[in-house]
C-alpha cells in the first residue's frame, strides 16, 4: 500500500493530547476530522521549505526586484523532505 504524505493544521494541545495517547473515544473522532481536512502532498513533490525566509519585505508595487541564488535555495532548512516516487 502506498504512503500519503498529508499536512494537517492543529494546535498545540490538542497535538500533545493525541501524541499521549488517546484518553477516549472522542479523541479518535477529533483525530479522524483532522486527518480529513488534511491536504495530501502530491506524489513525487521536491523538499518543501520556507521560500519566504529566503526574501526580503519588499513593496512590489514600486517595481521592487529581489533575486534568489540557488545558494541561498540550497542552504534553506528543509520542512519536508522530497518524495521520490517510486
Amino acid at each position: 500500500m502506498a504512503n500519503i504524505q498529508l499536512v494537517i493544521k492543529i494546535d498545540e494541545d490538542t497535538c500533545h493530547r493525541i501524541v499521549s495517547g488517546f484518553s477516549d473515544e472522542d479523541d479518535a473522532v477529533l483525530f479522524a476530522n483532522l486527518l480529513k481536512k488534511g491536504t495530501p502532498l502530491p506524489k513525487g513533490h521536491g523538499r518543501l521549505i520556507d521560500a519566504d525566509k529566503l526574501i526580503p519585505d519588499l513593496d512590489y508595487e514600486n517595481g521592487s526586484f529581489y533575486a534568489v541564488s540557488m545558494t541561498q535555495i540550497n542552504g534553506t532548512l528543509t520542512i519536508v523532505e522530497e518524495d521520490k516516487e517510486e
